[in-house]
């Protein structure tokens, strides 16, 4: 093979990796919703400081603030293909199932709209 064959191939395979991003990166921005957000994790030690959340803000590098009765709590977050885990800088994380599709990303059972 010429060794501008390899290269392109090099090229081209490392362009593809880079553009398919974190799982992380893939939920950022600001999403949008009612309010509805239930993780059903009732009698969980701690609550899950997230049940009812309005809004959620993901930077695409970990960290992310959600916003519950009008109040922001700052979150650290990993994201995998259909899990997100949640903590609150405490030793307690939860997990809860999340979707995206388009401009809809579902966290448990809720449903949230990109804003930003």
């Amino acid at each position: 093979m010429k060794p501008c064959v390899k290269i392109t191939a090099c090229l081209l395979l490392l362009l593809a990796l880079c553009a398919c991003g974190s799982y992380e990166s893939r939920i950022a921005g600001t999403w949008q919703g009612d309010g509805s957000l239930d993780s059903g994790m009732e009698g969980a030690d701690p609550p899950p400081p997230f049940d009812g959340a309005e809004r959620w803000v993901f930077d695409g590098k970990e960290s992310a603030v959600v916003t519950v009765d009008g109040r922001d709590i700052q979150l650290h977050y990993y994201a995998s293909d259909d899990t997100l885990t949640l903590n609150d800088g405490g030793e307690v994380s939860w997990g809860v199932l999340y979707e995206r599709k388009g401009d809809t990303l579902r966290v448990g059972g809720a449903e949230f709209v990109r804003v930003k």
